[in-house]
């Protein structure tokens, strides 16, 4: 087994990076929901932890209500499911402005959430119960939810400002 990444660490966790530009106040229906709220998926990718697994992650915010489920697979299009890196996670989240990177504006939010299941090498650090509070920023354009390196150390606690949105890791809001 390869050591653990922080990237694939955090993406597990929140892997959930989010946040976005241009939130609408909340409530009501669609069409005044802020552009966060919904169901977003990633793309599938290798697991930068063990050799030959693919995942992928979904994370849905409505209301102030989080939830977040990263599943393995065998096969480069995320078809065949394995096992391996399964996570899951609910709990709450709250957004403030994030900070301007490219001229873009960030959302900022913070999430703290119970993890209700997870599989590999993080579950001897963090096992079913355990709770986190991690902070993103992230970058909306669209139906498109962009991570930054906006985030929390998962290892330390400590916040590091973005600098950077990472327009190749993203999530589709379905």
């Amino acid at each position: 087994m390869k050591k653990p990444h922080l990237s694939t660490f955090t993406l597990l966790w929140f892997s959930f990076v989010f946040l976005f530009n241009g939130c609408a106040p909340s409530g009501g229906s669609n069409s005044s929901s802020p552009d966060y709220e919904g169901n977003w998926v990633a793309q599938c990718k290798e697991s930068e932890d063990i050799s030959g697994l693919y995942i992928k992650n979904t994370f849905s915010l409505s209301g102030t209500k989080y939830n977040d489920e990263t599943l393995t697979y065998s096969d480069a299009e995320c078809t065949q499911r394995s096992s391996g890196l399964d996570f899951r996670a609910n709990g709450t989240f709250t957004t403030e402005t994030g900070g301007v990177v490219d001229g873009k504006q960030l959302i900022k939010i913070n999430y703290v959430a119970t993890i209700t299941y997870i599989e590999g090498p993080f579950s001897a650090f963090y096992p079913v119960g355990s709770t986190y509070n991690l902070f993103y920023e992230n970058y909306i354009d669209g139906n498109k939810f962009y991570s930054t390196n906006g985030e929390t150390n998962p290892l330390d606690g400590k916040y590091v400002d973005a600098t950077q949105i990472k327009y190749d890791k993203y999530w589709v809001k379905q």
